[in-house]
């Protein structure tokens, strides 16, 4: 998301997802967009971080989260990748994360895999159920 640019032309700061995005564990990330129309610096990606540091009182751990997801979804070499966020970033939850690099509490990635984890073991859960109940009925009506 790049709230600068948001809030200048459609979506206010008080309005913006942005926040709860975060707060629930998508992996979202900052970005610039028209950087000569949105930003008054030389860093439009340090002010899109600053503002948004500023307007959501985002603590250092939300900022390095940030950061990393940005690598994560960047289409960044796999090589580069590896540099910035360590050689088992692939892998999921705490052992893809290498603090040294990235900065994020294994705390955070921890809670953030097992609430994936959750969510998608009640999703397909609840798509079992409607599929044994639908397979059922089909097989009710049948002779």
């Amino acid at each position: 998301m790049s709230p600068l640019s948001n809030n200048s032309l459609f979506l206010n700061y008080d309005r913006n997802p942005f926040p709860e995005y975060l707060a629930r564990g998508l992996v979202v990330s900052l970005s610039t967009d028209d950087p000569l129309q949105f930003h008054y610096t030389k860093e439009p990606l340090m002010e899109e971080y600053s503002i948004a540091a500023q307007v959501w009182k985002l603590s250092s751990c939300d900022m390095c989260e940030l950061a990393r997801n940005s690598v994560l979804m960047s289409g960044f070499p796999h090589k580069m990748k590896q540099h910035w966020l360590g050689p088992n970033y692939t892998r999921e939850g705490v052992a893809g994360n290498d603090i040294t690099r990235t900065n994020v509490p294994d705390i955070r990635v921890a809670f953030r895999y097992e609430s994936l984890v959750d969510e998608l073991s009640n999703i397909f859960k609840v798509h079992s159920e409607k599929t044994l109940a639908l397979a059922a009925a089909a097989g009710a009506g049948s002779p």
